[in-house]
């Protein structure tokens, strides 16, 4: 779709490169916006390098949706936007031939606005069923410049994703993906060191400058979670494949030939390795360089425990359950608990946490909870708590879970099990 048949093999080193990406593997295995984002992103980019060499309506309208879709998905879509257009004009700037070449008719900027426009309010207004939210698309920005300026619990050093990618060693695991960076820059130097003007070189002086920006962008502010680096290094790949394959067209000889195939190959599996390493072995440890407040497996065994305890009772999506937590920090037990009707969410203790025979907490709260549990009761209404858990549980690595239960429900239980 994208390159002429004699590009096939870039095209399968792209798929490749892209497919055994252990960064890309990891953060695909569960949702998260940058995922969606960089698809838009960079598909709105081959859609746009097809328009321009076709000039076909149904091209500036899918390039439309496409960057609706962008703005519908995060509010980092501003930086994605910045970056295309400074990049297009660095582009318009350098190169003449990219001037002629960049002209787009009046209709055609009519179709695609009106198509990003209408996708834009399409999702933020929930299908037409809350005009409040296209409103809201638009305040995000000031909540995303506040967050990102104050948000103390993700501020990072401006070298974070340099560390991140290129090396990271611990006793468990190393992890570098530097080779294909060094390709990447290969490619960089091959798409502007080039006297052709092959359209193919113009893509990918605008991947460079694209990628190149979003990677400074996002290095310079200081508010960084780990995914947020798949908005440049997706380009990085791109890059990097191009890199290959013009280092391997440049080198005639078989044996020199040879040798880079061998090197690829090794790139490759050792690119299988991290991601097996990081998605199988290590998913959620502190040892995985791409781990940032990922729940740990106990989260199951702690849903588990639950609903094999309201199975004993006669009402078992009702029962009451209660979770505190320090600053509301319980996430992903909502996702869990979805199937429970009565679940209190409190980041601090309420008197009536008597009220619950099961609860969930951190250490911290212990005390507070033993005392409200035996002093606040009126008479009649005390209840012995014993632990609900046999064994230690974490939400995330470090952080502790403990559960209570009040002793007559655990005592029904266990006659349950024993029948």
């Amino acid at each position: 779709f994208l390159f002429p048949r004699e590009k096939k093999y870039l095209k399968y080193l792209i798929i490749i490169l892209l497919s055994v990406s252990p960064i890309f593997i990891f953060y695909s295995r569960y949702y998260i916006q940058e995922v969606l984002l960089v698809s838009f992103a960079y598909s709105l980019v081959f859609i746009c390098y097809k328009y321009f060499q076709s000039k076909k309506t149904n091209y500036i309208i899918l390039a439309g949706i496409l960057t609706g879709l962008i703005f519908a998905t995060k509010e980092t879509s501003i930086i994605t936007f910045g970056s295309g257009i400074t990049s297009i004009l660095l582009l318009f700037l350098l190169n003449n031939n990219f001037r002629k070449k960049i002209s787009i008719s009046a209709i055609h900027i009519l179709l695609f606005l009106s198509s990003a426009i209408f996708v834009s309010i399409l999702f933020y207004s929930s299908f037409f069923s809350n005009y409040e939210g296209i409103v809201d698309s638009l305040k995000t920005f000031s909540n995303y410049f506040s967050k990102a300026s104050k948000n103390s619990d993700h501020i990072q050093s401006w070298y974070y994703y340099i560390e991140l990618l290129l090396y990271t060693n611990n006793d468990k695991i190393l992890f570098s993906e530097i080779f294909l960076l060094l390709f990447a820059g290969i490619g960089v130097c091959f798409s502007f060191f080039n006297k052709n003007e092959n359209q193919i070189f113009t893509l990918f002086r605008f991947l460079s400058i694209f990628s190149f920006l979003q990677f400074i962008i996002y290095s310079l502010i200081s508010y960084k979670t780990p995914w947020l680096a798949l908005n440049f290094w997706i380009g990085f790949l791109i890059l990097a494949a191009f890199g290959i394959t013009k280092t391997y067209s440049v080198f005639g000889g078989k044996i020199i030939r040879n040798f880079i195939s061998l090197f690829i190959t090794l790139i490759l599996l050792h690119n299988l390795w991290q991601a097996y390493e990081i998605n199988f072995k290590y998913p959620y440890q502190p040892e995985n360089p791409f781990t940032y407040s990922q729940a740990t497996f106990d989260v199951v065994s702690l849903t588990k425990q639950i609903t094999a305890v309201s199975e004993a009772v006669p009402d078992k999506e009702n029962i009451l359950i209660s979770v505190v937590a320090p600053e509301s920090d319980y996430w992903p037990l909502p996702w869990y608990f979805r199937k429970f009707n009565n679940v209190a969410w409190n980041y601090e203790v309420q008197n009536s946490i008597y009220q619950f025979p099961i609860i969930i907490t951190k250490p911290v709260y212990e005390e507070e909870i033993v005392n409200k549990l035996y002093r606040i009761p009126p008479p009649g209404q005390k209840n012995l708590y014993v632990p609900l858990f046999d064994e230690y549980l974490e939400l995330r690595p470090g952080v502790e879970l403990r559960g209570y239960i009040q002793k007559d429900l655990l005592d029904i239980f266990n006659r349950s099990v024993v029948e």
